[in-house]
């Protein structure tokens, strides 16, 4: 095999002690450790690569950013950081920051490259892939034109963002091909066995290759792993012992951030347990004073709920009237069952006053009922009121539980008859409780028995479709009491539904036999996600046809889950694969009022997309796909450049030399942009299109029986002639709603985050003043608890509604 050291710029000892300075002073700030170009944005994410501006999707030129004066005609930032490119709007660009690039450490493989052939022009979805060996060589299996094609394939550059890989000499056809996947997605073991299959073992200044390598990476426990034995192996490294004690402490910041970040999705017993077992040598006196700190923290706050569970038993025993503290035990024994870390401070107040003097065993109960139940900010010293909360409390769990309309008016007019059962009580009620479903035996801590956290079920149909089956996977420490952002994830035709949970959540652990043996350890766990995968197809279906049955599919599920799991639905993003792809861009545009965003990949728009494409400026999307995924990128690209010209909060990331692939490289980026993102306040103003009867309701408009000639079925679709028709809804000022439409009927929907209900509301539809609405419009139970029961949405359910025409109904 050729050497190819004599070209390399080996590290010195001088130089690694100088990046290793960088690398801590990154890892105490933040940024990433390799210097480039970068460019901030307005969410707070920084691209980093080599940055121009594009007039279009399709046009890549590398020309530099452009000046001021120039955003007309180049309004798309794209960024090239070898891997991938990435296409934003200018306008999401906060500023630009120029550095001198430094490149990181690249390692080159020698390989028997396929050379002079034809180039691969498309890469169809895949047939299987082969593990890398420790030469860096894989087999890689695709779908043709002309069948099935096998290409031999071998890393020919390692650097810590990404691997290039070749097609190599010796097959019957070797056709040229050129791609990048990023060395995140390759196993650490696997990474290991080519760093020291490719680097001489026996030079140690070129072992200290794979030291930098892991250090840019920020795998700082392989980089000491191996540094600890380059010293071990070479006596005379032993100065480099003082490097080591460095990385230890880069490794020990890794870890306080991967506590943080456990601690930010609800996993305390975890993060109690990391804290324990901090590593101490050699750390940073700064690091442990963190640690100690966040154990104190912790300490403290587990002492105030045992003695908050102590006082809460005592307090009850000394409530004087039996009647009231019949009411009150079975409440005070639930709060000393669920209290946590998650949920604690609602008794604030109590734990304030607990041990007052001058109050009343009632008062202090009363504290500790109605703070459970509306929150610290509600909480009240009068027993009779608390009392009635739970009475309260338990009626709404109730409605939302009966599916009987008859029962349901029943438990509204005992509802109307509690003290203080109004409105907005029962909404801040409807926000608090656990999902109106929950079940104990469905959200055991992870075991065998149940999975691991993996279920399987139906949600109920209310059409000739039947029930909708999905699998949902739950973090670890689920807590009914926290809400969990939520994945809800579609598979293509070359995935199953349990392939699609395994990307997001991971695979769970196995033994030899195949036996699940262990929960998922994927990312979504790591970060506190649910993930909600929708068996949304029918067998044999291999397009997306576009269809309602599969949008009622995608929403019954979701709702479904919302009853039974606590789902945060301002933080619910939509994804999908191949046509599980093509069906969440779809939905997406389509309700565009659910989502706090979309994530696309290997996807292509059709038939509504390009009439429905004005409604994603409401949604965020962030679109992966291949350069040689066929003809995806062009064919979307007047989409695209739409999107990202008109200032959308849209992303599209586009892998060099790749294909139909799911792009697991892509997951940490996903996760970052989702986590800066929420499901926005409902728009002053918007005008969203619409072609099919069932894409009706966007935000407080609900529209009834549209014009036969506006709507076209996807069985009926020929692409010509298609015009859609318009919602548009207004909140103007004075309390004043404007709402134009061509449908026959419709109701509106109203929440105090449109309109203020202590004033006249005034609603226009198609230029007409609606009659007597200022009058019908008030706050309703039975309105609120119906919205919070069908939508299953209990953060923002509606208060009134306004039925148009209502001489109709």
């Amino acid at each position: 095999m050729p050497s190819q050291y004599s070209s390399w710029k080996l590290v010195t000892r001088k130089a690694l002690a100088r990046w290793l300075f960088v690398a801590l002073v990154v890892a105490l700030g933040s940024g990433e450790l390799a210097f480039a170009q970068r460019l901030q944005l307005k969410d707070g994410r920084v691209l980093t690569g080599r940055i121009a501006k594009t007039s279009g999707v399709g046009d890549t030129s590398d020309s530099a950013p452009s000046h001021a004066g120039e955003i007309a005609t180049q309004p798309i930032y794209v960024i090239d950081d070898d891997l991938r490119r990435v296409f934003i709007s200018n306008q999401q660009a906060n500023r630009l920051i120029d550095e001198a690039p430094e490149k990181q450490v690249s390692i080159k493989l020698w390989q028997n490259i396929a050379q002079g052939s034809s180039g691969i022009a498309s890469v169809g979805p895949s047939l299987g892939i082969t593990p890398f060996d420790e030469y860096g060589r894989r087999i890689y299996k695709m779908q043709t034109g002309r069948g099935p094609l096998s290409v031999i394939q071998g890393i020919t550059e390692l650097t810590p963002r990404y691997a290039r890989v070749e097609a190599l000499l010796g097959q019957p056809r070797s056709p040229v091909w050129d791609c990048r996947i990023a060395t995140s997605s390759i196993p650490s073991a696997t990474v290991a066995a080519i760093l020291k299959q490719t680097l001489p073992q026996d030079d140690p200044e070129a072992r200290l290759q794979a030291v930098r390598f892991y250090v840019d990476s920020q795998k700082y426990a392989d980089a000491g792993k191996e540094l600890k034995a380059i010293i071990a192996d070479f006596p005379k490294m032993k100065d480099l012992e003082r490097e080591l004690k460095q990385i230890n402490q880069l490794a020990a910041r890794r870890i306080l951030t991967e506590i943080q970040l456990r601690k930010d999705a609800g996993q305390h017993q975890l993060v109690h347990a990391l804290l324990q077992n901090f590593p101490t040598e050699e750390v940073a006196g700064e690091t442990l004073q963190q640690v100690r700190e966040l154990i104190s923290k912790y300490d403290k706050a587990q002492l105030r709920i045992d003695a908050t569970k102590k006082n809460i038993a005592s307090i009850v025993a000394d409530i004087s009237d039996p009647d009231d503290r019949g009411i009150a035990a079975p409440l005070m024994a639930e709060i000393t069952g669920e209290l946590s870390h998650n949920n604690i401070d609602r008794l604030a107040p109590f734990s304030q006053f607990v041990d007052d003097a001058s109050m009343s065993a009632e008062e202090k109960a009363a504290l500790a009922l109605s703070g459970w139940l509306l929150g610290a900010d509600q909480a009240t010293q009068k027993l009779a009121v608390a009392i009635s909360l739970v009475k309260i409390r338990d009626g709404v769990i109730r409605y939302l539980r009966e599916p009987l309309a008859h029962e349901r008016s029943t438990i509204v007019d005992n509802l109307r008859s509690l003290e203080g059962a109004s409105v907005d009580r029962v909404a801040r009620l409807l926000s608090m409780i656990k999902p109106p479903l929950h079940d104990n035996e469905l959200v055991k801590p992870p075991s065998a028995e149940n999975g691991f956290g993996s279920l399987s079920l139906a949600a109920p149909g209310q059409t000739e479709d039947g029930d909708f089956q999905y699998l949902i996977q739950l973090p670890p420490e689920y807590d009914p009491h926290l809400r969990y952002p939520t994945i809800i994830a579609l598979n293509g035709a070359y995935n199953s539904p349990v392939q699609e949970l395994d990307f997001w959540a991971g695979s769970p652990r196995v033994n030899q036999a195949g036996q699940i043996v262990g929960a998922r350890l994927g990312q979504a766990m790591r970060r506190g996600y649910i993930v909600i995968s929708v068996d949304w197809q029918k067998p044999q279906q291999y397009r997306y046809e576009y269809s309602a049955r599969e949008h009622v599919a995608v929403l019954t599920c979701l709702r479904d889950a919302c009853r039974r799991f606590s789902i945060d639905t301002d933080r619910v993003f939509l994804t999908g694969h191949g046509t599980g792809g093509d069906a969440s861009w779809d939905l997406a545009q389509s309700h565009p009022d659910v989502w706090a965003g979309a994530l696309p990949f290997v996807a292509q728009i059709g038939k509504y997309g390009s009439y429905y494409w004005e409604n994603a400026r409401y949604v965020p999307l962030y679109f992966v796909a291949g350069e040689l995924d066929g003809a995806k990128m062009k064919q979307n690209s007047t989409l695209f450049d739409r999107f990202l010209g008109r200032r959308f909060d849209a992303t599209v990331v586009e892998y060099l030399g790749r294909g139909h692939e799911p792009f697991h490289d892509e997951i940490h980026y996903a996760f970052e942009w989702m986590n800066r993102r929420r499901r926005g306040k409902i728009p002053e103003e918007f005008t969203c299109s619409t072609l099919r009867p069932w894409d009706n309701f966007f935000w407080w408009i609900e529209c009834q029986k549209f014009p036969v000639k506006w709507m076209i079925h996807p069985a009926e679709w020929t692409g010509r002639g298609a015009r859609a028709t318009e919602v548009e809804g207004k909140l103007l000022a004075g309390n004043r709603l404007l709402v134009k439409t061509a449908a026959e009927g419709a109701t509106i929907w109203l929440n105090p985050e449109m309109v203020d209900f202590d004033e006249p509301v005034r609603v226009t539809i198609n230029g007409n003043n609606v009659r007597g609405a200022r009058e019908s419009i008030s706050p309703q139970i039975d309105v609120l608890l119906e919205d919070a029961r069908t939508r299953a949405d209990r953060q923002r359910p509606y208060w009134a509604k306004l039925v148009w025409p209502a001489e109709e109904r």
